[in-house]
C-alpha cells in the first residue's frame, strides 16, 4: 500500500455538514474557520477569496474548488467592498440544505461542506499539506475527480433518501482527489508527498513504508534509491526536510499511536510491530516524539473516545 493510501485508509469521518449557497451581487462572507476540513465548489458564476495564509486573493470561476485545512479564517466575496457578513448570520438563513443571500443583483452559486475527522488520524498528511488546497478546473483533473464533483453538486439540489450518506461519502472521495490533484500540480513545501515527486527518494520512501520494522539504515536506503550515501542523505533533507532516519522515526511512532488507539496488545507488542527491538528503546523513541509513555497515551486517547462518542450520541 503507498503511503497517501495507507493514511487515508485510518481517516475516520465523524460529522458531515454542507450546504448548497446561492449569493445574489453584492454579497461577502466572512469565517473565523473551523476545526473541521472544509471545502467550497463553485458549481456556477464567481467569487474572490482571501485567506489567513494566502499570500494574495484567489480569484475563483465556476468549476474551481478550494479545501481549507485547520482552522483558516478566510473572506469569499464577489468583489472589493462588498459588505461582509458573518457566517454565523448567513447561516440564519438556512432552509433546510439550501441558503440564499445578498441582493438583488447575479447569483453564484456554492457547494459548501465540512467534515470533521481526528486529526491524529491523518497527521503525517495534514504535516505535509498547507492550509489552503485552491484547485483550478483547468487543472489536470482526472475524469473521476470531475464525476466525484458533478455527483456532488447534483446531490445537493434537492435531498433524496439516502443524501447525506452519499454526501458523506461523496466529501472523502473529493478529500481524497483534491489531495492527489494537488500534490501533481503544485510545487509542495518541504515534506514526504514532495519526497514522493522525486523518482529516486519516492523508491526509498515507499520501501520504507513497505517495511518500516526493517532494521533500515541510511545505505540500505541509498542502494533502494540508487544513489551514493552522502547524495541520498543531502537530497532526502533538504526534499522532505528531515533525515531519513529521523522520518523512519516519525513513521513508526505514527504507527504505534494507531495501534495503541485501535488495540489493547501490550506496549512491548506495540513495539515489535512497529521495529523496535525493545520495549525501553520503544518508550524512549515514543516519549521523544509524542511527548508522553505509550500508556499515557493509550489512557488519554480511549477517554477522549469515549467523550466524543458519548457527545455523539447526545447530539
Amino acid at each position: 500500500m503507498d503511503p497517501l493510501s495507507e493514511i487515508l485508509s485510518s481517516m475516520r469521518i465523524r460529522k458531515v455538514g454542507f450546504t448548497r449557497l446561492t449569493a445574489h451581487s453584492p454579497w461577502g462572507i466572512q469565517s473565523d474557520g473551523m476545526s473541521a476540513i472544509q471545502f467550497v465548489l463553485v458549481v456556477e458564476g464567481d467569487g474572490i477569496l482571501v485567506t489567513a495564509s494566502s499570500a494574495a486573493p484567489v480569484p475563483l470561476s465556476s468549476g474551481d474548488v478550494f479545501i481549507l485545512l485547520g482552522n483558516e479564517p478566510y473572506k469569499l466575496f464577489d468583489r472589493e467592498g462588498s459588505t461582509l457578513a458573518a457566517c454565523v448570520d448567513v447561516e440564519a438563513l438556512r432552509v433546510g440544505n439550501q441558503i440564499r443571500f445578498g441582493s438583488d443583483g447575479p447569483a453564484s452559486t456554492f457547494v459548501c461542506g465540512y467534515f470533521e475527522i481526528d486529526h491524529s488520524d491523518v497527521k503525517p498528511l495534514m504535516q505535509a499539506l498547507p492550509k489552503l488546497l485552491s484547485l483550478r478546473m483547468e487543472e489536470g483533473r482526472t475524469l473521476a475527480f470531475q464525476s466525484v464533483l458533478e455527483l456532488l453538486g447534483a446531490e445537493t439540489v434537492i435531498p433524496r433518501l439516502g443524501s447525506e450518506a452519499a454526501t458523506a461519502r461523496l466529501f472523502e472521495l473529493l478529500f481524497i482527489h483534491a489531495v492527489r490533484c494537488f500534490a501533481q500540480e503544485h510545487s509542495l513545501p518541504r515534506g514526504w508527498l514532495a519526497g514522493l515527486a522525486d523518482k529516486n527518494l519516492a523508491l526509498a520512501i515507499e520501501a520504507i513504508h513497505g517495511d518500516h520494522r526493517k532494521h533500515w539504515t541510511v545505505d540500505m536506503m541509498a542502494k533502494v534509491a540508487g544513489m551514493s550515501r552522502s547524495a541520498f542523505a543531502a537530497r532526502f533533507k533538504e526534499v522532505v526536510g528531515q533525515p531519513p532516519l529521523g522520518y523512519l522515526t516519525d513513521w513508526r511512532i505514527y504507527k504505534a499511536t494507531r495501534l495503541l488507539e485501535k488495540t489493547s496488545v501490550r506496549v512491548s507488542d506495540v513495539a515489535r510491530a512497529v521495529g523496535y527491538a525493545s520495549e525501553a528503546a520503544f518508550t524512549k523513541a515514543f516519549v521523544r516524539g509524542v511527548g508522553t509513555k505509550p500508556s499515557e497515551y493509550r489512557k488519554v486517547r480511549s477517554s477522549r473516545e469515549s467523550e466524543k462518542v458519548r457527545e455523539l450520541e447526545a447530539a
